[in-house]
């Protein structure tokens, strides 16, 4: 990229800007070097038994391979010689794959895994893994998945229970989920161009994250507490998809009843996760409506201001949102000190970003659901009665299932009946 010209030209921004939601397969830029808008989810984990969580990622690399994706990869890490090979001559067992990864852990304590779709790793891909796993508590190992934008609108439940299912498997302290300018397979730094588009079009889209390498320092690095410019220091602010763990559980000191009307809202899911462990200790998988961009010209969005405030007292407001730093007279834009900050807090009140863009909008209340079908979970706390048997007015919390009974009537309905 060149450091005395701009990278992307004002007609390049509008058009891609006004095109993207429309069409995130768009890929554009430098041959195998082009960026697009992609879906992804990202876990993070603080293991005690990494021997443990290298088996478990390879059954997710495994999983992820040979039931979800419809593109084949084209590319796979080798990890030994560090480079890329083609996809088709690099075919590894289950059983080699962990000889691999065991002999080079105990050499060099880390282990990566990747592999894409794209025909570059430096290339946006339709379908990417990557995964680094440590043996140093001062930073989470992570793995890393991006999906297909258009195969996820006709495989919504296949893909949300594939989710859960690998958060009951790796337990993370941290997950995030939504769209981003795809980078999956960029290991230890992404390129001075992808973060350009980044900052670019963070002035474009609410619902453009950013999570890559740099991030991962753990609450156990000696310089988060006083930086706090890793994930160790805080949450990030969700675009879409977050996870409460109970460490940050614990640190936001609220119970689950207390986050549930804190997000009363018919459009959030919130999935409660059991440690298979300690089944004492659980996590929220919280879902934020449906996956959107949320264009800054339709206004600042509701959902995710509700989540900001959520996290607000467990937030990263130092979260460090690049891995390269600019050259001198660089005219392309980048995440500094100063916009990192703006861009975390920007579902705050106070908050103007992005400049001149940002646009108001009344919030309407979500219109409160009053009857629900026996076997649905209770939408808000409350007594709630049903015509199909006697004196059955009782006190449900939101999330409890309302029980079903054989009646006259047919189908059982609940009704709300007041506070108190």
């Amino acid at each position: 990229m060149s450091t005395v010209q701009l990278y992307l030209n004002e007609q390049e921004i509008a058009e891609l800007a006004r095109d993207l939601p429309q069409d995130t397969s768009i890929i554009y830029g430098e041959e195998k070097k082009e960026f697009g808008i992609c879906p992804y989810i990202t876990l993070y984990m603080h293991q005690e038994n990494a021997e443990d969580l290298l088996n478990k990622v390879v059954d997710i690399y495994i999983e992820f391979e040979k039931t979800i994706i419809d593109k084949p990869f084209q590319l796979r890490f080798r990890s030994d010689t560090e480079v890329w090979k083609k996809a088709d001559k690099w075919i590894r067992s289950r059983d080699e794959l962990l000889v691999e990864m065991h002999k080079i852990f105990k050499k060099y304590f880390v282990y990566f895994i990747g592999a894409t779709s794209a025909e570059a790793d430096t290339q946006s891909a339709r379908w990417a893994l990557e995964s680094n796993i440590r043996d140093s508590n001062e930073r989470y190992s992570s793995i890393k998945l991006t999906f297909g934008d258009q195969w996820y609108k006709t495989n919504k439940m296949v893909w949300h229970t594939f989710v859960e299912k690998i958060l009951r498997q790796l337990n993370p302290i941290q997950a995030y989920s939504g769209y981003e300018i795809g980078n999956t397979g960029q290991f230890a730094y992404i390129s001075p161009e992808f973060e350009t588009v980044e900052r670019t079009f963070s002035d474009y889209f609410y619902g453009l994250d950013i999570d890559h390498p740099g991030m991962e320092f753990s609450h156990e690095n000696m310089f988060i507490a006083e930086d706090r410019d890793g994930l160790g220091g805080g949450i990030r602010t969700p675009t879409w998809c977050f996870l409460l763990s109970p460490y940050w559980l614990e640190k936001l000191g609220l119970s689950e009843e207390q986050i549930r009307e804190k997000l009363d809202d018919p459009r959030i899911e919130i999935t409660k996760i059991i440690d298979l462990e300690d089944s004492t200790k659980y996590s929220l998988w919280i879902r934020l409506g449906e996956l959107s961009l949320y264009p800054v010209e339709e206004g600042v969005p509701d959902l995710l201001v509700m989540a900001n405030e959520l996290i607000k007292p467990i937030r990263c407001d130092n979260l460090k949102l690049t891995t390269l730093d600019a050259w001198s007279d660089d005219p392309n834009p980048r995440f500094d000190a100063v916009s990192s900050k703006q861009w975390i807090a920007r579902f705050d009140e106070d908050s103007t970003w992005p400049e001149l863009k940002r646009v108001k909008v009344e919030v309407q209340e979500p219109e409160r659901i009053d009857i629900v079908i026996a076997g649905s979970p209770c939408p808000h706390a409350g007594y709630w009665y049903t015509f199909a048997k006697e004196n059955s007015r009782q006190y449900f919390k939101q999330g409890d299932i309302f029980p079903n009974f054989e009646s006259d009537w047919g189908d059982v309905y609940w009704q709300f009946d007041g506070e108190e």
